[in-house]
């Protein structure tokens, strides 16, 4: 009889098991497509980078003129209260690089920041190395050099009225 008693345990699991799977992948479904992140690395330290904002990705395709300002807000509230995914590096030397997936890169990618345009429009995957001193350039009227950069990776080509597909903001900082 214990045999029989495992063979049903089994049975039971394998029902539920099933039926777990069959939710999951409909719940998935419902979802959309997964939003693509961004990874950002210096050394042995990385950073996956969502989109700011649900506006900031539309399953692929171009986001609309609305999306873009609510996404263009969501950058700014981040940016004003300092709310950014941080990539901590050693110093201002190292290099970094960053990578998107096969989605982001067929629909061509470039990433800029205050001071520089570190990434210029690309189909790769991934642009490295990178220098961090690039990115921290000095403050010409105050001559102060800063420990963090924040950097904007867009999905499109850059050109002006170009579609934009999803974009992404890290900071790179500087460990003190």
């Amino acid at each position: 009889m214990s045999i029989n008693r495992a063979v049903l345990a089994l049975g039971a699991v394998a029902v539920v098991g099933v039926g777990t799977v069959g939710f999951s992948v409909q719940h998935a479904h419902s979802k959309g497509k997964p939003v693509p992140s961004v990874s950002v690395v210096s050394g042995s330290t990385w950073k996956q980078i969502a989109p700011p904002a649900d506006s900031c990705y539309n399953g692929g395709d171009a986001l609309t003129t609305a999306q873009q300002k609510t996404c263009a807000a969501a950058i700014t509230a981040q940016l004003t209260k300092g709310d950014i995914p941080t990539l901590q590096v050693n110093n201002a030397n190292v290099t970094f690089g960053i990578d998107v997936g096969k989605d982001v890169a067929g629909k061509q990618w470039f990433a800029r920041s205050s001071s520089s345009a570190p990434v210029s429009p690309t189909k790769k995957q991934y642009a490295g190395p990178l220098t961090v001193s690039s990115l921290m350039v000095a403050d010409s009227t105050t001559g102060t050099t800063p420990t963090t950069a924040p950097v904007l990776v867009v999905a499109g080509t850059g050109a002006t009225n170009a579609p934009v597909y999803g974009e992404w903001l890290f900071e790179i900082a500087v460990k003190s």
